[in-house]
């Protein structure tokens, strides 16, 4: 028996049986950063970092010299990005040739003998983009906020972006990985590579129209252990999970049924 004859199941993720979907029920109107272009690079480069001889925790040196042992390096992030330069092509309208400040931020993970440390440290890389479709973004956005976000003061909210002043976006992703290392048994100087894959990404915030389900439903709740208080507010049959999670719909008056 298939999916059509039961209708198909509504949810996030890949479409099994495109057949069984019947038509869009709206065209929606949204506002989102699409993405113009984007271009994939690989960068590496090579640190050296002097090993604490104290932890954390420790009042004063290690008695005597200990063993280091690297443990792996964790926790990339990227820490901030620039645009250095944007530079148009002479040839292709809408192109241009870019040059990024990355810095990604990580925790190196050892240990002294039979004691785990770790530290933070950041690594900068320095990217050429050759060539990017990038136009730009004429219209600017302003939002007017009911309440200001507690985070937005004193913490870069879209550290992975940065917004120039002809409205474009330009997003960097990363996937980054420590290799190579070695440890100095008398000096106590951690070399090691990173290797990291990139993917930069030329953004403006514009609108679609899109063909569209409505909203997306409720999810099925979860089950969870019986509780001895609030016995009236988690019996199910009295309360049940509410559904109004979205304002009601725009009324289109070429829905009405004649």
């Amino acid at each position: 028996m298939s999916c059509c004859e039961h209708g198909p199941k509504i949810e996030a993720g890949q479409i099994l049986n495109p057949d069984c979907f019947p038509p869009p029920n709206e065209l929606v109107c949204i506002q989102v950063p699409k993405v113009f272009d984007q271009v994939a690079l690989r960068e590496c480069i090579t640190k050296s970092e002097k090993i604490r001889k104290c932890g954390p925790e420790s009042h004063g040196p290690m008695p005597g010299p200990m063993p280091i042992d690297f443990e792996g390096v964790t926790d990339f992030d990227i820490v901030e990005v620039k645009v250095v330069s944007k530079t148009d092509s002479l040839t292709r309208p809408g192109f241009k040739k870019l040059k990024l400040f990355v810095k990604l931020g990580y925790k190196i993970h050892y240990s002294i003998g039979d004691r785990h440390e770790k530290e933070y440290d950041e690594a900068v890389f320095n990217l050429t983009v050759n060539e990017i479709y990038c136009p730009s973004c004429s219209a600017q956005i302003g939002v007017i906020k009911a309440k200001e976000c507690p985070e937005e003061h004193g913490h870069h909210k879209d550290k992975d972006k940065t917004l120039d002043v002809d409205g474009t976006l330009i997003k960097v992703e990363a996937l980054a990985e420590a290799f190579n290392d070695a440890v100095h048994p008398e000096t106590g100087i951690l070399t090691f590579d990173i290797g990291a894959f990139f993917i930069v990404k030329c953004e403006c915030i514009v609108q679609l129209l899109i063909p569209a389900y409505g909203y997306c439903p409720v999810p099925p709740e979860q089950v969870n252990p019986a509780v001895q208080n609030c016995r009236t507010f988690n019996d199910r049959r009295k309360t049940p999970f509410p559904t109004n999670f979205f304002p009601n719909q725009k009324w289109n008056p070429l829905d009405r049924n004649e």
